[in-house]
Order: structure tokens, then sequence, then C-alpha cells
């Protein structure tokens, strides 16, 4: 189970049984009555209230806080979701800040298309649990508390009967909308009343049964007790450690980040928590990507979590395509997602990836595991070059907009062949080795000869065949630093690098606000600087010992971290603020491999 959150203590998305599949959640709102007073006070409404929101013991309990801005009343309330079931809790305190005795009732909306799907649905009152089961099919989800309702309705008018503050008891509709109202009583001067909200998901009701009966029986403070223990124990198993707080807490977040978005049992790693899912801005992002999951992998690696990493790439050897490649992007049960076409750099960055766990881990069991992945996708990437060029034939570039022959994806297959060749030696395949590594370094020799424009002194970003005609595409692109980090193409001091690099700072570095952008003229949600990005170019300039430049990169990241210590994709250009994606896995593991660059150079302590 998988839940974001708005900065006001909405629920947005809820993703059950899995964290890609399916989002259950429409609607689901609370509101506040006070007797004497005849406006129903939603407790979402950002003109009613302020808010205030922050990670508990840095844990993914997330307490809200809301004053009202007129009347003397306030809330906070915690959410979580439980370590071993499938049940999310909200549990509010609503508190009277006069010095008169106050009367509550608290009321909730709730409109759950279960399964994505807005046909077909059911709602019902149930006296056993005393709340309402949203259901489809084999998916049930319940709400309830752990008082009793007074009140109920289910049907799609449910929503105005809460306006009106008065519900009907109709027990059962075939609707996706349901309401429940607790009489909270008086609440003395200067008080405040607590309300525990459950939401169980399963498959079945008498499932739901079972579990909202243990729920009700057991205390919700020490389970709450245990989220926390539990988070303390991750930590202390791995972790990056500094002297500064602020850090440490960003290094926190990213290993928390890491762990809810991948997949315990499966072991796939979504990018983001889904945040466009008819795509009417970009292609969606709660999909597993090779490219950003590896870099994930790294970071854990980095970070002392082999265990996810080792995960992670299991998952990829079960999800490869039976001609060797990776698809551009997967569900995590495996299947392929809705894509645009081939990206090779998926197939590369793996490839890298699962030698330099092995790098780290030194375990041999899980290269042989390995092997037959690497064997199939080391002969693809060698199978998909243009006999013209030397380099890999057309696909997508890194940034999935435009087909072509990339120099970023060129350096990526290099390093994933001569990857597989390390692998391929290390297992006593030398045949193998010497064919891959071979054919990698005459990649290697096309970038030099196609892809360097000494007229220009910088690398292009890509070249194309068009009606016989070699055109090349000179914008410069902050992954023509991957042709030394992480790909190793080239020395990092290599003049030709220095040179394209002078470039991608001079040309990409955003005016107003910092931090660099993608490319020239990027157009994506207005053309913003990129949290990884900037860490990209602070790892380039920590390998050649511009340390100065590298920190002023990092922290220009870290002061760019939300208020709750999450790494956005873009910062808006203008203003500075998060923009787009948040959280973004990619960005969390630039910064943690950053990090640990600059601890291990002693910048950072």
């Amino acid at each position: 189970m998988l839940a974001s959150m708005t900065s006001n203590g909405q629920i947005h998305r809820l993703w059950w049984p899995r964290l890609d599949v399916y989002q259950q959640v429409e609607e689901w709102n609370f509101a506040i009555s006070i007797e004497g007073y005849t406006n129903l006070l939603w407790l979402h409404d950002e003109t009613e209230w302020d808010f205030t929101q922050s990670y508990l013991e840095d844990s993914p309990v997330v307490l809200t806080n809301a004053i009202h801005k007129v009347l003397p009343l306030g809330w906070e309330l915690k959410d979580f979701v439980l370590i071993d079931r499938d049940v999310l809790v909200r549990r509010w305190r609503i508190k009277n800040l006069s010095g008169q005795t106050v009367s509550l009732k608290l009321w909730q909306y709730s409109d759950f298309a279960i399964n994505d799907r807005v046909r077909y649905n059911t709602t019902k009152y149930l006296k056993y649990i005393d709340g309402l089961l949203h259901y489809q099919a084999d998916t049930v989800i319940a709400l309830f508390s752990n008082r009793r309702a007074t009140a109920f309705q289910c049907g799609a008018d449910a929503k105005e009967h809460v306006k009106a503050c008065s519900l009907n008891c109709k027990n059962q509709d075939i609707s996706s909308c349901g309401a429940l109202m607790w009489d909270l009583g008086d609440v003395g001067a200067y008080g405040y009343v607590d309300v525990d909200i459950y939401l169980v998901a399963g498959n079945s009701i008498d499932g739901i049964l079972e579990t909202a009966k243990a729920l009700k029986s057991e205390d919700i403070s020490l389970i709450e007790n245990d989220i926390y223990e539990h988070w303390k124990k991750i930590y202390e198993n791995g972790c990056l450690r500094v002297n500064d707080e602020k850090i440490n807490t960003l290094c926190k977040r990213s290993v928390m980040v890491f762990h809810l978005l991948s997949h315990a049992d499966l072991g796939g790693i979504l990018a983001a928590p889904e945040v466009d899912e008819d795509f009417l801005y970009c292609g969606g992002y709660g999909f597993c990507w090779g490219r950003d999951a590896v870099y994930v992998a790294n970071a854990m690696d980095v970070a002392g979590y082999h265990h996810i990493a080792r995960k992670f790439y299991s998952w990829a050897a079960s999800a490869q395509c039976s001609d060797g490649s990776w698809a551009q992007r997967y569900y995590l049960d495996g299947s392929v997602a809705p894509n645009w076409g081939l990206q090779i750099d998926e197939t590369g960055s793996i490839l890298w990836g699962i030698w330099e766990h092995y790098e780290v881990t030194h375990n041999l069991e899980f290269l042989h595991e390995m092997w037959p992945s690497i064997k199939k996708g080391a002969d693809f990437l060698i199978s998909y070059r243009d006999s013209d060029t030397g380099l890999p034939s057309d696909c997508y570039d890194i940034w999935e907009e435009r087909i072509g022959q990339h120099t970023y994806s060129a350096a990526n297959v290099y390093a994933g062949l001569i990857s597989a060749a390390k692998a391929a030696k290390e297992m006593g395949f030398h045949e193998d080795a010497e064919r891959w590594n071979k054919i990698a370094q005459d990649i290697k020799r096309a970038i030099e000869k196609l892809c360097w424009e000494p007229g220009a002194n910088h690398f292009i970003r890509s070249l194309k065949m068009d009606n016989g005609m070699l055109i090349k595409d000179f914008t410069i692109d902050a992954s023509l630093l991957g042709l030394v980090y992480p790909f190793g193409v080239f020395e990092a001091r290599d003049e030709r690098m220095v040179s394209t690099v002078k470039l991608i700072e001079a040309r990409l570095w955003s005016p107003k606000i910092g931090g660099i952008k993608r490319y020239e003229n990027d157009a994506y949600r207005g053309g913003n600087p990129w949290i990884l990005t900037t860490l990209w170019l602070a790892y380039y300039y920590a390998l050649i010992d511009e340390d100065d430049k590298a920190k002023k990169l990092f922290d220009w990241a870290v002061e760019h971290a939300t208020s709750m210590g999450l790494f956005p994709e873009q910062i808006h250009r203008n203003t500075g603020q998060p923009a787009w994606v948040v959280p973004l896995t990619w960005s969390h593991a630039m910064f943690v491999m950053v990090l640990k660059k600059l601890m291990d150079k002693g910048i950072v302590k």
C-alpha cells in the first residue's frame, strides 16, 4: 500500500494491491460542524486553515497541523500505513482553542472508484464494523473508526447530504460514494477530542472483517511506536552519517523514499508516485525504468542496503525481454508498461549496475545468478549497432524525447559491455569477455570520431542519418556528463570533457535561481533546473578536485529540498520552489552518490 498526500492533509492517491496499481481514491475528505455555527468546515480547505506538515522521527508517519484562520479551533492528524498489514490509519486530534465549551461533529465523505474503475462499484454500511465498505469484484476497502458512528449514507448524493449536515442512513447503493458522521460531543475549554479512522484493504469481506476485529482490540499507539522502532533499525543497518543534521535528515529521507518505492517482494523500484495517470502533461511516472532504478540500486549499495539492490537485479533478470533487451519501462510485476519504443540505455544501465553491485558485495553467487541475463543483454547490445557509424542504432534518448544515435546512449552501451566483459572474465568466460571488450572499444572510437566536434570544442548530443546525410545535434546537454560519470568512457580531466563541461555550466545554469537545466531550450514543464543534473555536475567537479564548485552545487540541491526533506524532479526557474514530481527517486539517488563522494574526499564530514 502506498499513499501520497497534499500539504493540507488530504490523501490524494492510494495505491493497492501494488505500489503502481490500482489507484483507489477519487475523494476522501473530512469536515467539522460546530453546534451554533452554520458553516461546515472542510478540513482541507486552504481558505479556512493554515497548515504545517512534517515527518515524525524520520519515519513515514506524517503529522499535519492546522489552525483555523478565524475561529479558535485547530487539529492535528497523524497518518501512517502499518508495517505488516494493508491498513492506513488516520489519527485525528481536534482542539478547542477557546475558553468556551463547544459541541463538535466529524463528517467523512468517501468516493472510492475501486481499481481505477468508475463503474460497477458498491458502497455498503456494515453494522459489524460500524463503517463503510467500498467494493467491486474481489477488491474491498473498509472505512471505520474507534468511535461509534452516529449517522451514515451510501449513494452518489452523499456529498450533498454532508454539506447539509444531514445523512439519511441509506445502507447500500450501487455507487462509489458514501459518508459517515461521528458525534464527538462537548469539548471543554482548551480541550481536545481524539478520533482514529482506519482504512483496510483486502480481497474479501470476510478478510476485512477479521482485520477490523483485530484492529479494534489493539492499542494503536503501540502499533505507531512499532513503526518508529522499525525505521530506527533500518537507519542503524545502513545510511551515511555526517555532522550536519540537515544532510543526515536528507540522507534518511532518501533511504525512506527508496524503501517506500521499492516493492519488497517483487524487487521493482518506482521512479515516483504517479502524478499524471491520464498522461495529460507527461508520459507518467509510476513505473519502473531500468535507468532510474539502477541509479537507485547503486545509491542503496553506497548507503549499505545491498539486499534491496540485489532484489532489484533479480527482478530485472525476470523482466528481461527474450531478445536480451530491457523495455523502456515496466509495471512492478514485470509486465511491459506503456512506452514510446526502444531506449537502449535501459539495457546498458542494468548491465553496468549488475557489475557495480558485484564490485561492492563480491558475491559470486549473485554474479552466477545474473550470468544468463548478462550474456543475453550484452549480445543484444552488440547486435544493435549501426554498421555505418559504429554507434548504437537509432533509439530514444535519455530524456525520451527524440530518436537518433545519442552520445549518452553510446557511453551507456560502452559501459554496459565493459561491465559484462568484466563479469565474463570473473567467471572464466574469456571468449565472451574479449568479444564484448572489443566492441566496447570500437564504440569508444566511434564516439571520438563522430561525437566530438573540434570546431565547436565540445561533444555533440546526437546524430542521425537523413537521406544519406549525417545530421549532428550540437545542443549542449547535461547528459554528456555520462561520458565520465558513471560510464567512464573518458577521464574526467580529458581536455575534451573539460571544454564540454564548461559549456554545460555556462549555458545550462538557470540565471534567476541557479541549478542546471537538462539541455538548451528545454521546454518540459517550462524549462526548469533539475536536482539530478545539478548533482551530476557536482560529482564531475569532485572528480577533478574542484571541491568548492562541487560543494556549492551540492548545497544548492540541499537548499532546494522540500520542507519535508524530499527532492523534487525540478525547481521552478522563477520562484525557486519545487516543481512537478515530488519525490523523484533518481534525484534522491544522485544526492546519496554525491554525498558519498564528498564524504570520501573529506569535503562533507
